[in-house]
């Protein structure tokens, strides 16, 4: 707590006159109220990320006793020293470059640093954003080694409601690693009213739709749940599936509803019954969910940055964690092998095939059962969401480090500040012995 309560002072202290105070008057004066129309942009998602109860959600109960994370703590990780492009960095310059509300670095199954900013803390939830879709994917994953799930098998294999449709002739494998060849957009900017890319967003909860939270199912078919919108996706007239890996969110749904139609529950009480409860966890979890109250399975968790930590150690050891095998060991030593034609998915796609591209991402090889794998061989990946929520996983040097942010623009791709803490990475990678 002591440690926790500096590193908060000196967050203050950097962060001092950067933004509006928002939320901090009972009640908010109305300039200052996070809605659900502001509650993505800045500075009003310095609140609102760690408040996310601002959308319906469902509880991922802890379960068991409390593994603490022992430490063996470094001072000198924080101002570690490195170049990015023709600049010195510290870590800790990075990070705050990037708008983080707070970091963790664990080696070895022991912290060596860890530090917040503003006014979140050690016992705050914070979203994971799309982070979650990797958790998705390894809770499937839990469901193959159990035989109740084919990859290559068609997704209506398992969602008859999808029989007919574009998601429903893709296998679970395209839909994994995201070669769906979708008709959509990922684009959070230019979203036009009507549009369909943006009305999967409204249904998602990134927008606010009143309108459609007004509507009585009983007496009103349209479409309000993520699940409901599947069928209709179709396929981008000019690209074939299985071509080139594309960043769509809607894929992570329809592996959600396949985890919870095969294995009979919720997606929130898989996750909580055979993830959470091995992890140790100090905090109990919770998923944002839509607005049928199905959880959302491409973006809906929330937990402490420890608890967020602890999934990274589990995939650093292939997929143990305190005595308990949390996550199938072949299915991520698997998502961490890339074959050639995944490899070329990923150099096919925006993010890769051309290095003048504002998106274009040096660490990237491949994209695998939601997992950003940056190198195969060493077991090196991440999990990540928009504003900044990053998982760095390190097999190699048994390296796990947690970030959650707040920065002002979503797509950590195209936002310059992301690229020096992606480095700030890898010098600690380097760092460590």
């Amino acid at each position: 707590m002591k440690k926790a309560m500096i590193s908060s002072l000196i967050g203050l202290s950097l962060f001092s006159g950067a933004a509006m105070a928002v939320m901090d008057t009972i009640p908010a004066s109305p300039e200052k109220q996070a809605t659900k129309g502001t509650w993505t942009q800045a500075p009003y998602n310095k609140w609102t990320f760690r408040n996310m109860g601002l959308h319906p959600s469902v509880m991922v109960p802890r379960d068991g006793d409390i593994v603490a994370i022992p430490e063996a703590l470094d001072p000198k990780l924080a101002e570690l020293e490195f170049d990015y492009q023709g600049k010195t960095y510290t870590v800790r310059d990075a990070m705050i470059g990037d708008h983080t509300d707070g970091y963790i670095i664990v080696h070895n199954g022991k912290v060596l640093h860890e530090e917040y900013f503003g006014e979140f803390t050690e016992k705050d939830h914070h979203m994971w954003a799309s982070s979650t879709k990797s958790l998705t994917g390894q809770a499937l994953g839990l469901l193959v080694e159990q035989g109740k799930v084919d990859v290559n098998a068609k997704v209506d294999t398992y969602i008859e409601e999808l029989k007919g449709t574009h998601f429903g002739q893709r296998t679970v494998r395209e839909v994994l690693n995201m070669v769906t060849a979708l008709n959509y957009s990922e684009d959070y900017v230019n979203m036009e009213p009507g549009d369909f890319s943006t009305e999967y967003f409204r249904r998602l909860g990134f927008v606010a739709a009143f309108d459609l939270e007004a509507i009585d199912p009983t007496k009103d078919d349209t479409p309000r749940g993520l699940l409901e919108f599947a069928p209709f996706f179709t396929q981008n007239p000019d690209l074939q599936p299985s071509y080139k890996y594309e960043y769509h969110s809607p894929n992570v749904d329809v592996i959600g509803w396949i985890i919870s139609r095969v294995s009979g529950q919720p997606l929130q009480t898989f996750i909580a019954e055979n993830i959470w409860s091995k992890l140790g966890a100090e905090h109990d979890a919770f998923m944002m969910a839509d607005m049928t109250f199905v959880a959302v399975a491409t973006g809906g968790m929330n937990t402490t940055l420890r608890d967020f930590a602890r999934v990274g150690m589990a995939m650093a050891n292939n997929g143990k964690y305190n005595g308990e095998q949390v996550f199938s060991e072949d299915w991520v030593k698997d998502t961490f092998a890339l074959t050639e034609e995944e490899k070329l998915h990923t150099a096919r796609s925006d993010y890769r095939v051309d290095e003048n591209s504002p998106v274009y991402d040096q660490w990237l090889e491949g994209y695998k059962n939601y997992l950003w794998v940056h190198d195969s061989e060493k077991g090196i990946g991440s999990f990540r969401g928009v504003f900044g929520q990053n998982l760095y996983i390190n097999q190699e040097k048994n390296l796990v480090i947690a970030t959650f942010s707040s920065t002002p623009s979503a797509s950590n791709a195209a936002r310059e500040t992301n690229r020096p803490r992606m480095a700030a990475f890898e010098a600690v990678a380097n760092y460590i012995k």
